[in-house]
Formats: C-alpha cells, structure tokens, sequence
C-alpha cells in the first residue's frame, strides 16, 4: 500500500485574493483555465506560509481506522513543506509504509520539477466546460480535464472552480496512470476550504482497490490552520 503516495502528488493549490471575475457570460474550459492561472499567480504573491494540523487514517469501508498519524505540517512559500509527528495508532506497517511515503512524496514534490508536473495547467490537462453548479452558497465551473500524458502525477476527471476568484474548490478524478500493478483503481475526491481569500485543502479521501485484497480508504483531514501573509 505505500504506493498509495503517488495519489496525493498533485492538486497541491495554495491561492488566495482576488482574481478577474466573469463579466462576459459563459467562458470556455481554455479560458476558465487560464483564468485560473492567472489568478493563482497573483495570490500566491500574498501568501508568505501557513501552519495545518493533518489527519492521516486508513481503514477497511465500514469499519475503524486500522491506522491513524497526526502531525503539524509548516508550509513556507514558495516551495518547504516540513512535518513534525504528534501522535500516532494502529498498525505499524500502515505508518512506516503509507502515512511516511505520502509525507516523503509530498515533500519531494513541492521542492522539485514534479510540482509543475503535476499542476492543473494548460501544460497538463485539456479543460472542457461541462456546466455550473452552486455549492455552499458559492457559484461554480464545472470543468472536465483530460490529462495530456499518462503521468502518475496527473488525473483525469472534473474540477469545480470558483467564479468569483477562481479558485479550485473540489477536484475529482483518478490517476492517469495506475501507480501500482497492486493498485485496480484509485478514484479520488479533495475539498478545499476558502480561508482569508486562500483556498486551502480540507479533506481528501481515496477509495483504494488494492489487487487481492480489496477496498481501503485514505483520509486526509486538515484543521487548524495559521495563515502568515507577506508584509
């Protein structure tokens, strides 16, 4: 199961301010886009670094957590990520294997080129826009993305974006590529959270259909989190 990291390799949006709003009615999925990259440039200029409490569980559908880790993760722009343990229970193999091999990917990928890799970009994915949707009391994109290579970085699925500031608030999909031979499928869902203008990670959860020994759940849970903005 420590292939599941490569999961959890992309999707790693951090965005916040303003951003153009839709002023001509309906966009395509090419603008929507690069509209979206625009505005993540500019807000990541405002982001100097944030501190989160995560939640990593593992478990069989239905039944208790067979592992969980919490640790305190600092991020400081544009690109450190580290991690310190709070707490941990379970089953030690999950923890060594899985909970250390999603962090140690995580990280590898934030400093290096596998974070531009795995963006959603135009460089990465073909947008098409499939509808709107309101969520939350907020208006949406739905965008379909279609990845350009078959990249364990990249997935294939649907993307809600925010219409006011384009932010990402809720992507679904599955891996462009199976990481594993041990890994059937690996559908996905991750919500963000909008705080102070910033579109943070909220949760994540992987339904993993492991080859001969069936179905087990990643969950992600992100609370607490201490946002610095650049002076």
């Amino acid at each position: 199961m420590n292939t599941l990291r490569v999961v959890f390799a992309f999707g790693l949006i951090m965005t916040a301010g303003p951003a153009a709003s839709d002023r001509n009615g309906a966009l395509d999925g090419q603008t929507i886009l690069a509209r979206m990259e625009h505005a993540n440039a500019r807000r990541a200029e405002a982001l100097a670094g944030y501190h989160v409490t995560r939640r990593y569980s593992v478990f069989e559908p239905g039944h208790p957590a067979d592992a969980e880790l919490v640790v305190g993760m600092d991020f400081e722009a544009p690109s450190t990520k580290t991690f310190r343990t709070i707490e941990t229970h379970g089953v030690g193999w999950i923890e060594r294997r899985v909970f250390r091999g999603l962090i140690a990917a995580e990280t590898e990928t934030a400093a290096g080129h596998k974070h531009h890799d795995s963006d959603v970009t135009a460089a990465n994915y073909e947008p098409t826009l499939v509808g709107t949707e309101q969520r939350d009391g907020r208006d949406y994109y739905l965008v379909a993305l279609q990845p350009k290579r078959a990249d364990k970085y990249l997935f294939r699925g649907r993307v809600w974006i925010d219409k006011e500031d384009f932010g990402i608030a809720r992507i679904e999909g599955e891996p462009a590529r199976s990481p594993s031979f041990w890994i059937v499928r690996a559908p996905f869902v991750r919500d963000y959270q909008r705080i102070d203008g910033f579109w943070l990670p909220l949760q994540d959860e992987t339904h993993t259909d492991v080859r001969f020994a069936g179905e087990y759940v990643l969950r992600i849970q992100y609370v607490d989190y201490q946002i610095t903005h650049r002076a």
